[in-house]
């Protein structure tokens, strides 16, 4: 079992600006064509702003978003996900995007619950990711462009600038048949934000 070393408790009790980037709906749509058809309830457990519940709503997924923003948006209940201990998502699939400085501890937290889940996170090979695949059964999708993603300052692919980091979601129990899954993402696609 990975057990991440959780950081300092401030850091878990409430939302850090450098983790604040928001999920284009295109980085959405990609997730939303593989989700399993046995699934028709999500969990999105770092919802920020809603980008992905949103957009999992728009594909006609029923949604339960939770954040520990201190003014969540609508629709949105506070909850801590690595602190906090959810009884109610019996049934339910994980997807969300992470807060990039506690990725680890999402994806132990996700292992943890023992739920179908997709999690965007950036695109290293550190030892956590490869037992992600070797030892939980994780498989990835990977776009062959990288994500921008919407910043506090706008958006981070804007006047030429892309994103300093290649993501990809990892997924679990989405039974994809591969390690690796391609997929194509276009310029038309990427002004769908």
């Amino acid at each position: 079992m990975i057990k991440p070393r959780l950081p300092q408790k401030g850091i878990v009790d409430k939302a850090q600006p450098r983790d604040n980037f928001q999920t284009p709906n295109y980085a959405t749509d990609i997730i939303a064509s593989k989700i399993p058809e046995s699934i028709d309830y999500i969990w999105e457990c770092a919802s920020g702003q809603g980008k992905i519940a949103n957009r999992l709503r728009w594909h006609g997924f029923n949604v339960l978003a939770s954040d520990i923003l201190e003014n969540p948006p609508d629709r949105t209940t506070y909850t801590n996900f690595l602190i906090d201990k959810r009884t109610d998502v019996k049934g339910y699939a994980i997807i969300t995007n992470p807060p990039y400085s506690l990725k680890k501890q999402f994806f132990a937290k996700c292992i943890e619950y023992d739920l179908p889940f997709a999690l965007l996170i950036s695109g290293d090979y550190s030892l956590w990711t490869i037992d992600a695949v070797r030892k939980y059964g994780c498989e990835k999708i990977i776009p062959d462009h990288r994500i921008d993603y919407i910043t506090p300052t706008g958006l981070s692919g804007e006047s030429g600038h892309t994103s300093y980091f290649h993501s990809y979601w990892l997924t679990r129990y989405f039974y994809l048949g591969q390690t690796e899954t391609f997929v194509t993402l276009t310029k038309e696609m990427k002004k769908n934000i």
